[in-house]
């Protein structure tokens, strides 16, 4: 008997264009406050001269069959099956968005959650741009668990990455409150999501690229002036010998 239950034979790419930053679920739970993307953001965008952004890494970390991989193939095919099977090492997906008119690209790196997979999964958390920690609404010790996933993937990343707190099976709601508190606790943007309906699923990949988007150019505007003012200092310390 198949059990996978597809929505629509293609997937909608219009929500793949984004000209406004997206909401949070919900405004208190959520570090991030920007409203809209920033001016930095926006000029960039419309400026004559094209600029590049790196594609955005987003590691989806958590207990093993809490939802992880029908979170990623709701997103990105549509599709929903209950029968999935445990994810060995790494799944690997790729999108891609025009936001505010320039070409982004959302990689997602579904990361196996099995014990004796882990070795194998920690070997993809460097160089992240975005750590989605995942549990199962229904079972409370998948989120107690997510803090350790998150004390690991953050271990291994020095730089400023986005956080993201995510509950699966919304279309099984259980109470909510230890989920938010640990969302304020980890500093992570709450969103409850349901693979099986769709819910909230697009509204939550929509809101991770805008902001890794808006995020980006600001890391890419800090790297140029960085680089800008090393090579001043180069030239400094060069006449000061040359004197």
């Amino acid at each position: 008997c198949d059990r996978t239950i597809v929505l629509n034979n293609n997937v909608d790419y219009g929500t793949r264009r984004i000209d406004q930053l997206p909401r949070p679920y919900s405004c208190q739970v959520t570090p991030y406050r920007e409203l809209d993307f920033s001016e930095r953001t926006k000029r960039a965008a419309q400026a004559v001269v094209p600029f590049f952004l790196g594609p955005c890494k987003a590691i989806f970390i958590g207990d093993v069959a809490i939802g992880k991989t029908s979170l990623v193939n709701r997103f990105c095919h549509e599709a929903f099956d209950g029968d999935y099977t445990a994810t060995i090492g790494l799944d690997f997906e790729v999108e891609r968005f025009q936001i505010l008119n320039q070409a982004y690209t959302l990689q997602i790196w579904d990361t196996a959650g099995h014990e004796r997979f882990k070795c194998i999964a920690q070997s993809y958390y460097r160089n992240t741009s975005v750590i989605v920690t995942v549990f199962d609404m229904t079972r409370p010790e998948s989120l107690l668990n997510g803090k350790r996933w998150l004390d690991e993937a953050m271990r291994l990343n020095q730089g400023p990455v986005l956080k993201f707190l995510v509950g699966t099976k919304k279309d099984l709601l259980v109470c909510t409150a230890p989920a938010i508190k640990m969302a304020y606790d980890i500093n992570a943007e709450y969103w409850p999501v349901s693979a099986r309906t769709g819910e909230n699923v697009t509204k939550f990949f929509r809101r991770l690229t805008a902001l890794a988007f808006d995020h980006g150019v600001h890391a890419g505007a800090a790297s140029d002036c960085k680089f800008v003012m090393d090579i001043v200092n180069r030239l400094g310390q060069r006449n000061e010998h040359c004197r």
